[in-house]
């Protein structure tokens, strides 16, 4: 029983682990477009400003593109947040090797318990962009692909020019891969676990109103 409960928790922390680095990542990837449209936009209007329909065109997407350097930067700052907390706990479990006495592993599931409980809204965001990043990715894998994809007559062409398109595309597949796998299996650990805090939200309401009673 103690093994298959090290197992499941094992598989838990990994993948909510990679379910945060893929936050940050793509948070970061977020922020990084928004900084870098601002800046080509400020450029391209100052150029160019005596264009009218520049003018009516250049506000949208420079509000566009602050709100998403400020929500990246933002989601940043939430998802290291949440990385700090499940890294300590997975520090600890690495550090305690292959066997983990049970005093041990209840004080990781308590403290993984207790992160989880404060930061739940968060980490259901975290699976959803987690999901949406790996979609993203695999689309953009995809779109790489076809570009070097040609149909006629005779058939279906593919060519590759340029060989350094090919790291690109693996990289952003296997970011796919990964996000998506992550996301699908802590999803249902999430649900365990909500199922967990109901539990003892539950027990905590039951004994708020034991004690009340025995006041009275």
């Amino acid at each position: 029983m103690h093994e298959s409960a090290l197992v499941r928790f094992k598989s838990e922390i990994r993948h909510f682990y990679v379910i945060t680095i893929a936050n940050i990542v793509f948070a970061a990837l977020v922020m990084a477009f928004g900084i870098s449209v601002l800046v080509g936009e400020a450029v391209s209007m100052y150029e160019t400003f005596s264009t009218a329909l520049y003018v009516l065109y250049s506000p949208v997407v420079l509000f566009v593109a602050l709100v998403a350097a400020l929500t990246g930067f933002s989601w940043l700052l939430t998802s290291i947040r949440v990385f700090e907390g499940i890294e300590t706990i997975k520090d600890d479990l690495d550090g305690m090797g292959s066997e983990v006495p049970d005093e041990d592993l209840t004080r990781l599931i308590v403290s993984m318990l207790s992160h989880y409980r404060d930061n739940r809204a968060t980490i259901r965001t975290m699976i959803l962009v987690c999901t949406l990043g790996g979609v993203c990715s695999f689309l953009l894998g995809v779109a790489g692909s076809l570009e070097h994809l040609s149909v006629s007559a005779d058939g279906v062409v593919f060519t590759l020019n340029n060989y350094l398109v090919i790291p690109f595309m693996l990289l952003t597949l296997g970011i796919a891969l990964v996000s998506l796998t992550s996301s699908s299996y802590f999803s249902r650990f999430a649900r365990v676990w909500d199922g967990r805090l109901d539990e003892i939200e539950e027990s905590e309401a039951l004994l708020k109103e034991t004690l009340e009673m025995d006041r009275r």
